[in-house]
């Protein structure tokens, strides 16, 4: 069973949801095809281990908490037996305020949460342990809330991503920087610190993001339209992003866009192999 709670407003900008998986009914048997998209997925594990798998790289076992910090490349999860997961998901950017360690060392990696968030979260793990999922929640917004922490340049980073994510085509990092009040330089800092991704990086990831959404809305447009309509140089350069991110090519996701899908949906995402009401892997 796959079950989601929404954070207490005051985290709202910087945790998407708390997330809980479990086999109550029955083992599970699941794959979980994650694109590339910015976020991270704080991960405690009560259950089987999992397999990750990077690209086309081995798969490798994990069997305690992490955190599966933002990547810029796709990645599998398979689980079976008996799953026992509290997740929580973080939208791009959304990690920093919690760190208390530079982003950058984490990148496309999953250290144990200690390394990130402190050794507080080891009470929070325990306590998580056997909660039901409102009671889950209500522990996960009392520590996060405790734990937030908002440094000076955080309202030019959110002013950065703002602008980042409502033109995806938007390329000059340096005119980023002049509108959200600051050097580029510093821009770069507040990136690698409180995102793990340089601001190049991240307008990558929103290109391809903002491509992928057209593909699955409109499977009658055009790759070279859709490359020039995100701010892609070409097609080619298109093409190679996609294939890095998803591990396919574009014209496998035309039209690929659940009827019943949330409006902001996009398929970084969960792709279970059991259960007639979660999303099917896309081609």
């Amino acid at each position: 069973m796959y079950q989601l709670r929404t954070p207490t407003a005051a985290l709202a900008p910087f945790i998407e949801s708390y997330w809980f998986l479990s086999s109550e009914h029955g083992p599970l048997d699941l794959r979980v095809d994650v694109f590339v998209d910015g976020r991270a997925d704080l991960i405690f594990n009560f259950g089987a281990p999992y397999l990750r798998q990077v690209g086309h790289g081995a798969a490798v076992a994990h069997a305690t908490s992490n955190l599966d910090a933002q990547r810029l490349t796709p990645i599998r999860i398979i689980q079976r037996g008996d799953v026992r997961v509290v997740g929580v998901r973080f939208p791009l950017g959304g990690v920093g305020p919690f760190a208390r360690s530079d982003l950058r060392h984490h990148t496309g990696g999953t250290p144990a949460p200690a390394a990130v968030f402190g050794p507080d979260i080891e009470a929070l793990e325990a306590e998580l342990f056997g909660l039901a999922p409102d009671a889950a929640a209500a522990s996960l917004d009392a520590f996060f809330l405790d734990h937030l922490r908002l440094g000076a340049g955080r309202a030019i980073l959110d002013r950065a991503l703002l602008a980042m994510s409502a033109d995806a085509s938007a390329t000059s990092i340096e005119a980023i920087a002049r509108d959200a009040g600051a050097s580029p330089r510093h821009l770069e800092r507040l990136f690698g610190q409180q995102v793990g991704l340089t601001p190049k990086k991240v307008a990558r990831v929103l290109r391809f993001q903002a491509a992928l959404r057209t593909l699955m809305r409109d499977p009658g447009v055009s790759l070279t339209q859709v490359a020039a309509d995100v701010g892609y140089f070409d097609q080619a350069h298109f093409i190679r992003d996609f294939r890095s991110m998803t591990g396919g090519v574009p014209r496998g996701y035309r039209g690929y866009f659940p009827v019943a899908g949330p409006s902001d949906f996009a398929p970084n995402v969960v792709a279970f192999v059991q259960g007639d009401d979660l999303i099917p892997a896309p081609p």
